[in-house]
């Protein structure tokens, strides 16, 4: 029970005095101040506690003790101790024993003698230690906050209320107990400065210890501490091992130039292709972001030493135009050479899309105009043969209509331009319109109907060629969809629902003379068997009356078990002869299409899409399957697909990828997959990640072997290792390292960051 001592006045004086000085010595400035208060200030609706065994006041000595558990409460923030003794003569404040200070961002200081004066501006502390946290997110989960640096020093001393300077120190974030006191990483220097209103520690004479060995030493450095969330330095550097370039080696610098643009710098250093130059600039505007990525160097891939590189930019930003929020901008993507992104890992698509556009969406109309470019990097496909759309254009306006219907206005155009060949342009307007309406006995009707006019224009440059048709497109039909609910006694439901879709359409659609551009693949399943045309695009149209017919199921329980599928193909009153061989729409009867689907709550899902001819020959057959196991997880994908005449699809193509992972213990973790061609007997790729992650530390080792060879890019393995010591930066992704700048270069307010790199001794 606490003891109170002294005139009555004297003990709510220096209370007052604690109340106000202890949300200082717990909260860094930079904290208070983001409240609206000076250092020393107290809001006066925060509740204020001082608890301890004894609390005496000297009112001739002018001194207030409290001995024995004592705990200051203010608000959010606590001081513990086993005494504290303020003397209001020299306002100096004295406490003693097992100090600790808490604030609610999670940092704490640990402390075993702690004298300072009034404004907290000087001090001195012995037997230190700093817990520094990341801010957290309300709700978040332990697991995935971020670690915590600790400082530990002999002695610490704290001036110009921001800077606290320890002598002899120790920083780590590993953990450590008192078998194994000696963590697996840490930095011992003679001298640390944490400027907490930066949020940046800086060491003299520091050396970088791994399982208590120094392997490292820096007479200057300094990192952001974990409070930081952007701050300029070197990023975790990476080591690669390629049969392409051999050894490689890259070490970002990472530029915070303002609070809205950074700037990425990293160098990849080859042993076989010398040094290229890669980088990534970010701009954030209110409007929108911009973001340019690329690399250049000089290889030997097109058989002469040249110049190589490529270009990644996109950008997208949102202006109010005509009372509405657009969208606008860009996504280009160009290479050099054929191979170049492959060689260097950069990427394995072989096709690249560069795109500028302008759209509007609202819930009832919506525009698009977009221009775009093809680069191809195959090695039979001349980029000359590729169209150039300039511009391609889409819009729609829906409209409410008498009873209930919809009434849309719609229109889309695409010029395209080639270097070789035909260039064909087509405009397209229509007008559609749907209804539904649900019996009193739950069958649910939807009418439909679409009439569209398309003008094509096909020219060639080099003949002086060039021709223009028009074509009218109607359609028209009607839907019905009678879902049959059967619930059982335990209250598990199964839904039956057949599905009829009547579309009337005339013949001859397709018999004038156009260039078949957006209507060259045909992906026939059981998710576009009732589309209104099976077609990917406009350019062709689907011929003559039909019927889509369907028959859907799924179980609905509490048990964690569903289930789901569905079956269907479509009826023809005569031969489907725009469609080709290999698409399953030709003749008057379609192939089959169907899926189904079970999954048990979050541990196994498997699904299979097929596509069977009437005598029982499987065109397509897709399975994939996720499955959840303690630790692990695995994903397994097989997919058949039969040879057609498209020109993605020349040969039949069957292969399984399998992808899974494994967490062996806290610590270490297991990734891999696996992709086979089993047409030609063949891995196509196989790679896998072995990784390491504790509280202070991460690692990660990737091997990948790609067996797939083209004129210019053998197959080749990569190997490539990067080690993160946590809390030295940021968090992803933007983890600096080191960030420069030394001491000496601060200005009085701690406003400056000066770029100079590693510094010596005598310079500071």
């Amino acid at each position: 029970m606490s003891r109170v001592q002294g005139s009555r006045a004297g003990v709510i004086a220096a209370l007052a005095f604690l109340a106000a000085l202890t949300p200082a010595l717990i909260a860094s400035p930079n904290r208070a101040m983001a409240q609206g208060l000076e250092v020393g200030e107290i809001d006066p609706d925060t509740p204020v506690a001082l608890v301890a065994d004894a609390i005496e006041y000297d009112s001739e000595a002018g001194t207030l003790t409290a001995t024995g558990n004592v705990e200051v409460f203010y608000g959010d923030r606590t001081l513990t101790a086993d005494t504290i003794v303020y003397d209001s003569r020299t306002e100096r404040i004295r406490a003693e024993g097992d100090i600790v200070l808490r604030d609610p961002s999670g940092a704490t200081v640990y402390a075993d003698v702690a004298e300072l004066d009034v404004d907290l501006v000087d001090g001195i502390v012995e037997g230190a230690e700093s817990v520094i946290a990341a801010q957290t997110v309300a709700g978040e989960e332990a697991a995935d906050r971020p670690p915590v640096g600790r400082l530990a020093a002999v002695e610490a001393r704290r001036f110009e209320g921001r800077f606290n300077a320890l002598n002899k120190a120790v920083y780590s974030p590993c953990d450590v107990c008192a078998d194994d006191p000696t963590p697996l990483w840490r930095i011992r220097a003679r001298r640390v400065i944490h400027d907490e209103e930066e949020g940046i520690i800086h060491y003299e004479d520091a050396f970088l210890d791994v399982f208590g060995v120094p392997i490292a030493y820096l007479p200057y450095f300094r990192h952001p501490d974990p409070t930081v969330e952007r701050a300029s330095g070197f990023l975790v550097p990476e080591i690669r091992l390629s049969d392409n370039y051999g050894l490689g080696f890259r070490a970002p610098y990472y530029w915070v130039i303002d609070d809205q643009t950074d700037f990425t710098f990293q160098p990849f250093v080859t042993s076989e292709d010398g040094i290229f130059f890669d980088g990534e600039f970010r701009r954030a505007f209110d409007a929108g972001l911009l973001t340019f990525r690329g690399s250049f160097g000089r290889t030997d891939l097109t058989g002469d030493s040249g110049l190589q590189g490529h270009v990644d930019t996109d950008a997208l930003f949102t202006n109010e135009l005509f009372g509405s929020e657009v969208d606008w901008g860009w996504d280009v993507e160009f290479s050099s050479d054929d191979a170049y992104l492959r060689f260097f890992d950069i990427s394995s698509e072989d096709r690249l899309t560069s795109e500028v556009f302008v759209r509007k969406y609202d819930h009832d109309s919506f525009f698009e105009l977009t221009g775009l470019y093809f680069q191809s990097l195959r090695d039979d496909e001349p980029t000359g043969v590729i169209p150039r759309a300039l511009p391609d254009f889409a819009a729609r306006q829906d409209f409410e209509a008498p009873f209930d219907a919809r009434v849309g206005i719609f229109g889309d155009a695409q010029v395209l331009l080639r270097d070789e060949g035909v260039n064909t342009s087509r405009f397209s307007l229509g007008l559609d319109f749907e209804r539904e309406a649900i019996l009193p006995f739950g069958l649910a009707l939807t009418a439909f109907g679409e009439l569209r006019a398309d003008i094509f224009n096909s020219s060639v440059d080099s003949t002086g060629f060039e021709n223009t048709d028009v074509r009218f497109a109607p359609l028209g039909g009607i839907e019905a969809r009678y879902p049959l609910i059967y619930d059982e006694a335990d209250g598990d439901a199964h839904i039956i629902e057949p599905i009829v879709q009547f579309i009337g359409a005339p013949y001859g659609g397709n018999d004038i003379p156009f260039q078949n551009e957006d209507s060259q693949q045909t992906e026939f399943d059981v998710l576009s068997l009732f589309d209104r045309s099976h077609f990917s695009g406009i350019d062709q149209v689907e011929e003559g009356p039909r019927f889509n017919l369907g028959l859907r199921y799924e179980r609905l329980a509490a048990d964690g078990l569903a289930l789901s599928g569905s079956v269907g193909r479509t009826v023809r009153f005569a031969d489907a002869d725009e469609f080709l061989a290999g698409t399953g729409l030709t003749g008057t009867l379609s192939d089959y299409v169907a899926d189904w689907r079970a999954s048990f709550r979050d541990i196994v899902s498997i699904e299979q899409r097929v596509r069977i001819a009437d005598d029982g020959a499987v065109s397509r057959n897709e399975i994939f399957g996720d499955f959840a196991f303690g630790p692990g997880d695995l994903s397994v994908g097989y997919v058949f697909l039969e040879a057609s005449p498209f020109a993605t699809a020349l040969e039949q193509r069957e292969e399984i990828t399998v992808e899974g992972g494994l967490q062996l213990t806290q610590e270490w973790g297991v990734e891999g997959f696996l992709q086979r061609d089993l047409e030609q007997d063949e891995f196509v790729e196989i790679g896998g990640t072995l990784s390491y992650a504790n509280e202070c530390c991460a690692i990660d080792m990737f091997l990948r072997r790609r067996f797939t060879e083209s004129e210019d890019t053998p197959a080749s393995t990569s190997f490539g290792l990067q080690v993160r010591l946590l809390t030295l930066g940021a968090s992803e992704p933007t983890p600096a390292l080191f960030a420069a700048s030394p001491i000496g270069d601060l200005s009085a307010d701690g406003s400056s960051r000066s770029n100079t790199e590693f510094t010596s001794g005598n310079d500071r």
